[in-house]
């Protein structure tokens, strides 16, 4: 028999979630399944989480959650919905899914374990996904596994509870979809280039130069402030103009910083190697630590071989990313001889709009920490509570790096040649 959503919404005190779970409820009560939802039986989340790794002193949270909402038709008959918003009805928008409950009132401790259900639930349909587009097991497996990162970093903030967080559920679409793989240390799919930032190559010596994309607007230090529209004292906004002699516009130094300048770059001598729009293998970094230089080296060889092998029809220029990890910042705000450091200067950086406060949750857990009472248990969280209580920001940067320039990976290719001959600052 078929439940109704507002009687169901009502009874587990969720009647203010009704807009963002209304849509294609009739859809899940119509499938749902005589048994129950399968996510929630203990045979088949033991088994998933076997195969992703996790420890088994999660089994007890897991059994516990299910069968919590195992005795309540209403809590059994959303958890199905849930499911189906997440992995079957593909235009319910992912950002929809940050607005769903947290379920902290209906589980209290064990809030975080619901979503750790649904996350596991992905893990038949991404293996069902990788077999039909012919994807070796390792990278299979290695794509599953990368699953268990968001939940030790759940329970890193949360005193050891296991979990996931509600609020990045949207990502597994990325992975049921067969668009997102787990190579090696890093998470990679083919993206069109984000960045607002055109790079250059001399014909002659190889060297590469960015100019930034027209109309932005830049603090005096060369960053961009989102919340900032126009310019502030000593701020300016870029230029970029193109003709067929050439292309005039302000350079972006490899270290992440625009500079307030204009320069000429010939059409005989230069040529656009990448623009937004442009193909790029988007980089993810899963939460975990060990970013060991050669770590992210064989990663990137490793993803370089496998797009090329198993997904032809997918082309790239190279690799792509905007992150907190590539704050610019970072090596005067942090260890210089950090693995975070060390692996920006590989790549060529830019500034990338962002508030004061990015990467916050990647590091505490929550954007909205108290200075004064936040943990100061690692160097990295003393080090970004300390820039923030001098009045600092936190910044998120943009990275790429040309499939033809990684052979020199490890050199500083761009660093190492800046600015690039003839080019004058």
């Amino acid at each position: 028999m078929a439940l109704d959503l507002s009687r169901v919404l009502s009874d587990l005190g969720l009647e203010q979630f009704s807009e963002v779970l209304a849509p294609y409820w009739e859809q899940s009560e119509a499938s749902f399944p005589a048994g129950g939802p399968p996510h929630l039986q203990p045979d088949r989340f033991r088994a998933v989480r076997e195969y992703i790794g996790l420890d088994p002193e999660a089994d007890e949270a897991l059994q516990q959650t299910a069968r919590r909402i195992r005795a309540d038709a209403a809590f059994t008959h959303l958890a199905w919905h849930m499911h189906e918003l997440l992995h079957r009805h593909v235009d319910y928008d992912g950002g929809q899914m940050n607005r769903w409950p947290d379920m902290e009132a209906q589980l209290g401790d064990l809030a975080g374990t619901y979503y750790l259900l649904l996350t596991l639930s992905t893990v038949p349909i991404v293996r069902e996904v990788h077999r039909g587009l012919g994807i070796p097991e390792e990278i299979t497996r290695n794509t599953c596994e990368h699953f268990s990162s968001p939940v030790n970093f759940y329970r890193s903030v949360h005193d050891g509870r296991w979990g996931s967080a509600y609020r990045t559920i949207y990502w597994v679409r990325y992975h049921t979809s067969g668009v997102l793989f787990g190579v090696g240390r890093m998470e990679y799919m083919v993206r069109p280039f984000g960045g607002r930032v055109r790079a250059y190559r001399h014909r002659g010596t190889g060297e590469v130069l960015a100019l930034a994309e027209e109309g932005q607007v830049f603090t005096p230090q060369g960053y961009i402030d989102a919340e900032v529209t126009r310019p502030v004292e000593g701020g300016w906004v870029s230029q970029l103009t193109e003709d067929e002699g050439g292309v005039s516009g302000c350079p972006v130094a490899p270290h992440g910083v625009c500079i307030n300048r204009v320069v000429r770059l010939d059409a005989d001598r230069w040529d656009c190697v990448l623009r937004a729009g442009d193909p790029l293998l988007d980089m993810h970094i899963p939460a975990g630590g060990n970013m060991t230089l050669d770590r992210c080296a064989q990663s990137m060889q490793q993803a370089l071989g496998f797009f090329s092998r198993y997904l032809p029809d997918r082309p790239f220029k190279g690799f792509g990313c905007g992150s907190w990890i590539l704050n610019p910042e970072l090596e005067h705000i942090y260890s210089p001889q950090s693995n975070m450091v060390l692996y920006q200067r590989e790549l060529y950086l830019f500034p990338w709009p962002s508030g004061p406060r990015s990467g916050l949750y990647f590091t505490f857990g929550r954007e909205d920490i108290d200075l004064a009472t936040a943990p100061r248990d690692t160097g990295l969280r003393r080090a970004l509570l300390d820039h923030l209580a001098t009045g600092g920001r936190l910044r998120t940067g943009g990275m790429f790096l040309l499939t033809e320039d990684f052979r020199r990976f490890g050199t500083q290719v761009y660093r190492s040649h800046w600015p690039p001959e003839g080019v004058v600052l």
